[in-house]
């Protein structure tokens, strides 16, 4: 297995341990260390428009941790609108679609509707993955769909049983 693979693979394992993550700060800091090993495994495989759009997604995760402003969410997608300048085919510009889905879900949601955002934002990945045949990418966002689904039916659960708590006494 080449090196580039590897970090694939990796970046694979990071993402699935912070996607079971209920705390929403544990989980962006769980992305961070995904995104590092993600934008590695990109560059390695000679990709420059997914290693932007990597470094777009480390500012945004870090500074979603801090802050909630719209302000701070419209200069990162502006970010990625500079991205298109480097994008040398149709299937390069779905990282970027991810990111732009991406930055307003980390920046504007939490708890059920933070993990929608970043199941839509996977499922482009994923698409851009196949297309690229990135193996590990493959793996990681696959993964990572089935395990924000299990982590929103898990959260699901858990507030229909809450509900019924206050209902039935």
């Amino acid at each position: 297995m080449d090196l580039a693979q590897m970090a694939g693979w990796f970046a694979a394992g990071a993402a699935i341990i912070a996607m079971l993550q209920k705390s929403d700060l544990r989980l962006k800091q769980g992305l961070i260390i995904h995104t590092v090993l993600y934008g590695i495994h990109f560059a390695l495989l000679g990709l420059p428009t997914a290693v932007i759009s990597c470094v777009i997604a480390l500012a945004r995760i870090s500074l979603s941790i801090y802050t909630r402003s719209l302000l701070c969410a419209a200069v990162l997608i502006i970010s990625v609108a500079t991205a298109l300048t480097v994008s040398r085919s149709t299937v390069e510009i779905l990282p970027l679609a991810a990111s732009v889905v991406l930055t307003l879900s980390l920046f504007r949601f939490d708890g059920i509707k933070l993990r929608l955002g970043l199941l839509a934002g996977s499922v482009l990945w994923l698409i851009h993955n196949i297309y690229v045949q990135s193996w590990g990418g493959i793996c990681l966002e696959a993964c990572f769909c089935l395990s924000t689904l299990w982590g929103l039916w898990t959260m699901v659960q858990e507030q229909n049983e809450n509900s019924k708590k206050e209902v039935c006494p």
